[in-house]
């Protein structure tokens, strides 16, 4: 009996080419690039390249920009957890990883005005190191 490939992937891209669509009508080019992404590792990396690219010739930032690299990194990952076929839990992890982020956003965004431009870098980066921990703990 063959098991059938899951194509949870493809969840995140919807809302995702909607957004960019919005934006532009020009970056629909990218939806070749994001469907083999969800399929091939390497075009991942490529898609995120090009939709980053994308967010920083268009000045594009904030909640927007957030969102299209969450939905950009969820679309990949969740593509890599469809080819190994993870158990839903891996899922779950993987959503609420992501999801962190906006909160991590909106800490930043309050905390900034009041801190000085590196010790909010610095506390950036603890908060990434901190997200890493967490979805190594809670993957392993």
């Amino acid at each position: 009996m063959r098991i059938k490939r899951r194509l949870y992937s493809l969840v995140p891209l919807v809302p995702l080419v909607v957004l960019l669509g919005m934006r532009d009508i020009r970056t629909l080019l990218l939806i070749p690039l994001a469907l083999m992404a969800v399929q091939w590792y390497f075009m991942g990396v490529l898609f995120l390249l090009a939709t980053s690219a994308f967010l920083i010739y268009t000045r594009t930032g904030g909640l927007y920009g957030l969102t299209v690299m969450v939905l950009a990194v969820l679309a990949i990952e969740m593509g890599y957890l469809d080819r190994e076929r993870a158990p839903r839990e891996h899922y779950f992890i993987l959503i609420a990883a992501v999801a962190m982020s906006f909160p991590t956003y909106l800490l930043m965004s309050m905390l900034s005005p009041a801190l000085p431009r590196f010790e909010v870098t610095a506390l950036a980066a603890l908060l990434l190191v901190v997200l890493y921990l967490f979805i190594w703990s809670a993957a392993s």
